[in-house]
Order: C-alpha cells, then sequence, then structure tokens
C-alpha cells in the first residue's frame, strides 16, 4: 500500500483529523474508517485517492475523492446510522440500486450493505451516527430499518461540505460552502441531521428500488461465481446458465451499468486478484508468471499490458513496491 498520511491530535477541544493520499485502490478496504469496503478500479489508469477523517467527538465525518470510476462494496459498522451524499459529481453513480446524484442524501441503517458505482472525481461524504447519540437527541423511533434516499437536500449537503472544506486547507474538494457567513458547530450540523431524519418518510423519499437493484443483484451474483473459480478459466454461456439469464440480457446489463462486456469485467477481477499478490506478496518466492497463473492467466506478455493498461505501471513496478 503506498500511501501519505498526515493526523492532528486534540488541541483546546479541536477536531482529530487524519488525511490520507492513496495510489492503490486495494489500500482503500482498510482505510475508511471503522468500515470494511472492497474497490474495484473500472477505469484505465492510474489511480489516486484523496480520504480525510474527522472526528468531533460526537459525530464523525469521513470524505473521499478518487481519480477513476470504482465499485465499492462492504458492510457499515453496526449500531451505528450513516448519512451519505455527493458533493461534487460531473455524472451520477448508483448506490445499491438507486440513481444517486449531487446533493442527494442516503440513509443507511446499523449494518447495511453498500454497493456503490461512483464515478470518477466524486466527492463524496458520509457521517457516522452511533444509535446511542441517536437515542439522546430523540430519533431512535425515526430512524430507517432499511436504506432511504432524500434526493436534492441542498441544505443538509452544503453543511456536510462545510467541515469537510473548512477543517484542513490541504483537501481540495470543490464544494459549495452554505450561504451563511457564521463558523457552524457539530450541534448544527446535529440539528439539521435530526430534521432529516424527523422527515425522512414523507413523500419526497425514496422507498422502492428501481429495477436498477434486480439488475446489480444479477450482477453481484455474477461477480460472485468469477471469484468462486478465479483460477479458471470460464465460459459467459455457462455461467449464463447457472444465472438463469440469456447471454442477450447479460451483455445488456454490464454494458448499461458498468460500461463494459460480462468477460472485460471477469478479466478485471483477475487483474484485481493478481494485483493484490503482488502488493501483499511477502517472503513467498513465486514469479509473475506464476502469479498471474493462480489466477486463470497464462498468457505472460497479454497480462502485463493488460495490467499496464489497467493500473498506470507493470507487475514488475508493483512487485518493487
Amino acid at each position: 500500500m503506498t500511501s501519505h498520511t498526515n493526523t492532528s491530535t486534540p488541541v483546546n477541544n479541536r477536531p482529530v483529523l487524519q488525511y490520507l493520499e492513496l495510489f492503490d485502490p486495494d489500500a482503500l478496504s482498510e482505510a475508511v474508517q471503522s468500515s470494511s469496503f472492497e474497490h474495484v478500479q473500472l477505469e484505465h489508469g492510474c489511480f489516486h485517492a484523496q480520504l480525510k477523517h474527522i472526528d468531533l467527538g460526537s459525530l464523525k465525518i469521513d470524505s473521499g475523492c478518487y481519480t477513476r470510476k470504482v465499485i465499492a462494496r462492504g458492510e457499515f459498522p453496526s449500531d451505528t446510522v450513516i448519512l451519505g451524499c455527493v458533493l461534487d459529481s460531473r455524472e451520477e453513480g448508483s448506490i445499491n440500486g438507486y440513481r444517486f446524484r449531487q446533493n442527494d442524501i442516503v440513509i443507511f441503517p446499523d449494518g447495511a450493505e453498500l454497493d456503490y458505482i461512483q464515478p470518477a472525481a466524486t466527492t463524496w461524504c458520509a457521517v457516522q451516527l452511533p444509535v446511542n447519540l441517536l437515542a439522546e437527541i430523540g430519533c431512535t423511533e425515526r430512524t430507517p430499518n432499511r436504506i432511504k434516499v432524500l434526493p436534492g437536500n441542498l441544505h443538509l449537503a452544503q453543511l456536510m461540505g462545510y467541515f469537510v472544506n473548512t477543517q484542513t486547507s490541504d483537501f481540495s474538494a470543490s464544494v459549495t460552502k452554505p450561504s451563511q457567513l457564521h463558523p457552524f458547530t457539530d450541534e448544527d450540523l446535529l440539528d439539521q441531521i435530526k430534521q432529516v431524519l424527523d422527515g425522512y418518510s414523507s413523500e419526497d423519499s425514496i422507498t422502492r428500488r428501481p429495477s436498477l437493484h434486480n439488475r446489480m443483484t444479477v450482477i453481484r451474483q455474477f461477480e460472485r461465481k468469477v471469484r468462486e473459480r478465479i483460477d479458471t478459466v470460464l465460459r459467459i454461456p455457462e455461467l449464463c446458465t447457472e444465472l438463469g439469464v440469456t447471454n442477450r440480457v447479460l451483455e445488456y446489463l454490464f454494458k448499461e451499468e458498468i460500461g463494459m462486456t460480462p468477460k472485460q469485467y471477469s478479466n478485471l477481477l483477475r487483474l484485481h486478484a493478481a494485483r493484490q499478490e503482488l502488493v501483499q506478496r511477502n517472503a513467498e518466492n513465486l514469479t509473475i508468471k506464476q502469479i498471474a497463473q493462480c489466477y486463470g492467466i497464462s498468457h505472460l506478455g497479454r497480462f502485463s499490458a493488460a495490467y499496464l493498461r489497467q493500473f498506470g505501471e507493470l507487475p514488475s513496478e508493483t512487485l518493487r513496491r
């Protein structure tokens, strides 16, 4: 893992800050505070991520921006409700089967799973709300038991962006600050969150998942089957039979949602698996060719070329790092 970290400690009740720069999508699995997510880089080229964690005491805020389009999957911590939003983005993504745009607010119940297709250059923000804090402010009965989205809550998104932008000067997220001039406190943010939770069940909240959720279910099942047999070359028609969909339907789903064919995505998963092996390998004396073969890749020249195109460096360069 290649990273750069700046951390500050509390002084005169000021927030605890942690700022990281990462150059490997696999390193993100351990970087987001109190969570465990896997990231698959969907676009070619060198990857760069900026992450910030702000500990305000009663509230904790995570924010990040990645240079390449990724899929992020994982599970949020238990006993914690998450409010997330996109502060800045050039295009919409999707979260757990919902189309998700800038300034939308998503509420995750404790222990919820995340399945986020995040476009490149998207700045996201997430506030962690322990259930005991929600009890203190009288919101225990108002928190959802399933994921909900509130479209276009500009004020809360701006308030979250205010905390992301004002805590450190070296975090280059481009978001709009609230129009008010006075400094905000975590109590102001918590009060606005309480108002959102009080009204989350209104008609403006999205409570039914669109057909995209069904599409992502098929894609997740496809990915699971590829990972289960990552060391063998799989035939797409056989996987279609196991998934109960036609090859034409599977091709359509992947091109619409992921931007590539099922075959290209399965090859991408193998590249990521090989990269993880190269990054994490310790004293084992496996060659690059042997590592590639462990993941069903038989041609070393084509593997090196595909690896360079995807990650912006050769396998040998990853191994040296």
